[in-house]
């Protein structure tokens, strides 16, 4: 059954909001081509030569197109469940990725949003408990053609909101490469280096994120930090120049441990050239503005929702001290790309922004290894104690030169402009301890370590797949609580068998034929494997016991 949805239909109100940007000309409109919604384009002569003239500040990737009310109403269809999903497909001519601005969304709790690009494993799931209920931004796909799609119980049907306002056209590939050009620099050192391994927390601390400003959006880089009170709230320091208003931070989308799981030489072509895939493994949608001042160029963000248990995160320590570090490390995402790291070996300095006898800043002199570009902004700076001491505010630090950067420091931060809104003490240490350094920590107390394949392995009918994962370099045997984080990709979860397989052999079965109709599985399980040495070869095994559904396996992981 197939119903057309009026702009005004009671059970999914869609009530499309159509600001003017000035990069979509006049004359250009939206039209329908067959069920979908061809977007007009932006101007991107005109853009490009904007950013060809910026100096400084973000890294933008995307441009809005507003939604028209008039030729976007999308239809229902009941399943044969009796479920209602409604869906919407959009295109967007020659965008390189879609994300999507809702000015209201509400999910009941048996609804599901679906945002489906191009190609296998190019989509998001949101769950309810994601969305906060007021304006929400979504997590992008790449490609330019998506579908929205939310499923729904027929007695929660009239209980959905959805006002769909715009799209953002990324015309710089959010995750890729720009066509024709190399991604950030190659002398970029991938933190899968030899340059991390003694930064592995650190890491983990790291965030790329995605906002909106105007009609535009743009990337930058933020760091999770502890509190005196060692809670898990999502307290993300970024840059002042990145954001410094509600408006914007409400845009913010969050995307965790995009980094390369292999350390490609610094200075080859494989490390200036796009990976095969986006392997970003989790991301998390608005925030909170708690503190933001320009004297050092920090914000404060308390992030909307937990950052999810799968993703590993570290909430990094901090010095608040005046001390000069002898050393420096910094943790970033250049031009929007995989998490990168940069050494410094030789001591900061005390600086202005930009050089001269200010006390605002830590000063890089020269990069010993690595580099940062745009998109690097309001990075994490630590100091040779693994201690996070700034944010990055800018500079000229480029692949092929050895000038200076420049970080705001946190010292100044803490003290900020004398109010809770412009400094980061009344956060960071609401208990008032006075204490001058703050160990990181993770949620469990523990570091967890990550062992992952990326790679795609078909699951086809009545065929059975195995994923492996190497461990070395561990003593004794595997904990009773190892972490396996499987991410598989296949409709009708119930023809599936999943197991865990030992090096020697043995079995731990994660999932036996459940779920029925549901598709993918992707989840975290606990398995006491106490009895297992930890080196080894592991193995994700995936039997399709049915006909009629096939699928991938996208990733799985071991932590302990």
């Amino acid at each position: 059954m197939r119903v057309v949805l009026s702009p005004l239909a009671a059970a999914l109100c869609l009530a499309f909001v159509a600001p003017s940007f000035a990069q979509v000309s006049p004359q250009d409109d939206a039209f329908l081509l067959g069920d979908a919604l061809v977007l007009p384009s932006p101007d991107l002569t005109r853009i490009l030569a904007e950013d060809a003239k910026a100096v400084g500040g973000a890294y933008r990737y995307g441009v809005s197109v507003a939604v028209p009310q008039a030729k976007a109403g999308g239809h229902w269809e009941r399943t044969a469940k009796g479920d209602w999903v409604w869906s919407l497909e959009l295109v967007s001519p020659a965008a390189k990725s879609l994300d999507f601005h809702f000015s209201r969304l509400f999910l009941p709790e048996s609804a599901q949003l679906r945002i489906i690009g191009e190609g296998k494993g190019n989509q998001r799931v949101i769950q309810p408990h994601e969305v906060a209920g007021g304006a929400w931004y979504s997590p992008y796909v790449a490609g330019e053609r998506a579908r929205i799609e939310i499923t729904v119980s027929a007695r929660d049907k009239h209980r959905v909101q959805a006002e769909l306002a715009s799209v953002t056209h990324g015309y710089r590939g959010l995750f890729e490469g720009v066509e024709g050009q190399a991604k950030s620099g190659s002398c970029n050192v991938d933190t899968a280096c030899p340059a991390g391994d003694a930064w592995r927390d650190q890491i983990d601390s790291v965030g790329h994120y995605t906002f909106s400003q105007g009609s535009s959006s743009y990337v930058c880089t933020g760091t999770l930090l502890a509190n005196t009170a060692n809670t898990t709230t999502p307290y993300f320091l970024t840059a002042n120049h990145c954001l410094s208003t509600q408006t914007i931070a409400s845009t913010v989308v969050v995307y965790w441990n995009y980094q390369s799981s292999t350390c490609r030489t610094p200075g080859s072509s494989s490390s200036g050239t796009p990976l095969s895939k986006t392997i970003a493994s989790h991301s998390q949608s608005g925030s909170t503005l708690r503190a933001t001042n320009a004297a050092s160029d920090f914000t404060l963000l308390q992030l909307s929702s937990a950052v999810p248990t799968a993703a590993n995160p570290y909430f990094s320590g901090w010095d608040r001290g005046t001390a000069t570090p002898t050393s420096a490390v910094g943790i970033h995402h250049p031009s929007g790309h995989e998490k990168r790291i940069a050494v410094e070996n030789q001591a900061l300095q005390i600086s202005a922004y930009g050089g001269g006898s200010g006390t605002t800043h830590w000063r890089v002199v020269d990069w010993d290894q690595g580099t940062t570009e745009g998109g690097s902004s309001g990075s994490g700076l630590w100091n040779q104690n693994k201690l996070l001491v700034g944010q990055l505010h800018g500079g000229s630090a480029a692949c092929g030169n050895d000038l200076s950067d420049y970080y705001g420091r946190l010292s100044v931060s803490w003290t900020g402009g004398g109010t809770s809104s412009t400094r980061l003490s009344n956060w960071l240490d609401a208990g008032s301890t006075g204490v001058t350094t703050k160990a990181g920590y993770r949620a469990g107390g523990s570091t967890l370590i990550k062992y992952e394949n990326t790679a795609d392995y078909q699951i086809r009918d009545n065929a059975t797949v195995d994923s492996p994962v190497t461990v070395s370099g561990r003593s004794g045997n595997m904990p009773s609580t190892l972490k396996v984080n499987v991410r598989i990709i296949h409709t009708y979860i119930g023809d599936l068998i999943v197991r865990l397989v030992a090096p020697d052999g043995s079995l731990y079965t994660l999932h036996n034929r459940t779920g029925g109709s549901a598709d993918n599985i992707i989840t975290t399980y606990t398995v006491n494997a106490s009895s297992e040495l930890a080196n080894g070869t592991w193995k994700l095994r995936v039997q399709d016991a049915a006909t009629g559904d096939t699928g991938y396996i996208d990733s799985w992981s071991l932590e302990f």
